[in-house]
């Protein structure tokens, strides 16, 4: 799962691609890739909604355990979410050593994303606490990608 260490060296790449976006860039492309304080927000706010995503996921394993399908597609999501870290895992390392984000790390990032939605939408329960989960499950995830689209829209 998404650990707080990951969480925390994501946002340091962040705050220092922040830092050196304010000094004076000598290639554009530099510039473009640590992004200004609004690109960097974004970035920001896809980590700590995949973050809430990572809580919520362990509480719905938790409380899908004795549910046979919601707990094939929890796993779903789980196995979604791994794949969404590595991507975002993929994109810091390109912007900590000045390199463009890889494009396959994005589709990844966002594949996750819509995977762990698709997976959430089809747990049904009768628990009020998993469907209060689920919603708010589903809520983070579209936070998430309503993030990642506006990183797309302002780190260019």
């Amino acid at each position: 799962m998404f650990s707080r260490a990951f969480f925390v060296l994501c946002s340091v790449v962040v705050l220092g691609a922040t830092l050196a976006s304010a000094a004076p860039q000598a290639q554009a492309h530099i510039v473009r890739q640590t992004g200004d304080l609004e690109c960097n927000i974004n970035r920001v706010r896809i980590l700590g909604e995949i973050f809430l995503v990572g809580q919520t996921a362990r509480n719905l394993t938790q409380e899908l355990a004795s549910d046979h399908q919601g707990s094939i597609l929890i796993g779903v999501v789980n196995k979604a979410l791994v794949s969404t870290e590595d991507g975002l895992a993929d994109i810091a390392s390109a912007l900590f050593n000045q390199q463009p984000s890889p494009a396959a790390a994005i589709t990844q990032v966002g594949n996750g994303i819509s995977d762990m939605f698709d997976a959430a939408s089809n747990i049904t329960s009768t628990n009020a606490a998993v469907k209060e989960n689920v919603n708010t499950l589903k809520g983070q995830l579209q936070e998430a990608s309503f993030a990642g689209d506006k990183v797309e829209e302002t780190c260019k």
